[in-house]
């Protein structure tokens, strides 16, 4: 192969990886800022808000994604049953062209408080489309008011 050849074919190589790496592309975590009461309508102190975010690896193994749940951020709840989990950011380095200019914004958390039973959001139950002008999840909030049942 012509030495010239081998450079255009390098050169197109390199072009289409640029359409697939792309460095810097931030993520957006939306905030959730929220009250939690039991039954009665009373506000829990210190009830244990955790934000669950999920993380991807490779398993080599059996050669598929594997995800696992975890707990990214914690708080506690003040004297009047507030919390908040703020908005945060992570950079992803590798993406495709099929990253479209809209997102589905999603706050899963838990909440622990002794005597209570553990509260978790089902799948889809805060969701949102990103808003005009952000980028991504930057700049949604979810406030929900959470409602605790007593252990029994």
């Amino acid at each position: 192969m012509k030495k010239s050849t081998k450079t255009l074919l390098i050169i197109l190589l390199l072009l289409i990886l640029g359409i697939f790496i792309h460095p810097k592309k931030v993520v957006y975590v939306p905030k959730i800022t929220g009250k939690v009461i039991d039954e009665k309508g009373n506000s829990i102190k210190d009830a244990v808000v955790s934000r669950i975010e999920e993380l991807s690896s490779i398993n080599e193994k059996q050669g598929y994604y594997d995800y696992t749940k975890y707990k990214s951020q914690t708080t506690k709840t003040d004297e009047n049953g507030n919390f908040e989990l703020l908005e945060k950011s992570r950079i992803e380095w590798i993406h495709t062209p099929l990253d479209l200019p809209f997102a589905w914004c999603f706050g899963n958390f838990e909440i622990e408080k002794d005597g209570f039973k553990t509260y978790k959001t089902e799948f889809d139950e805060f969701r949102q489309l990103h808003k005009d002008n952000c980028y991504a999840c930057e700049e949604i909030e979810f406030k929900p008011i959470i409602t605790l049942k007593k252990k029994e």
